[in-house]
């Protein structure tokens, strides 16, 4: 499988950001903030195994959520106080 992206997007204040891939940290990252102009606040590349489960923390904000891989990208937000991971089989669109 190739790298998955994983897009940081809405909703992010100088939070730390860990992935983690069936259960091992593969990306960690602090003060992400979301740029609000793109609506962009970080991009992770990652290797995953086809199939395994990813979990999305957001420590700062006490909020996490896990969906399995199936396409090449993910898109995650904090929306309303809650933490959102979906997939996309496009590249997501940022300006």
């Amino acid at each position: 499988m190739p790298p998955l992206q994983i897009d940081l997007e809405d909703g992010f204040d100088g939070d730390t950001i860990v992935v983690r891939a069936d259960g091992e940290e593969v990306w960690r990252q602090e003060d992400v903030t979301t740029n609000l102009a793109s609506s962009l606040a970080a991009i992770a590349h990652v290797e995953v195994p086809e199939g395994a489960e990813i979990e999305v923390e957001v420590q700062t904000q006490e909020l996490s959520a896990a969906t399995r891989v199936e396409t090449p990208y993910l898109e995650v937000r904090v929306v309303d106080g809650r933490l959102t991971v979906e997939s996309s089989p496009d590249l997501p669109p940022h300006l």
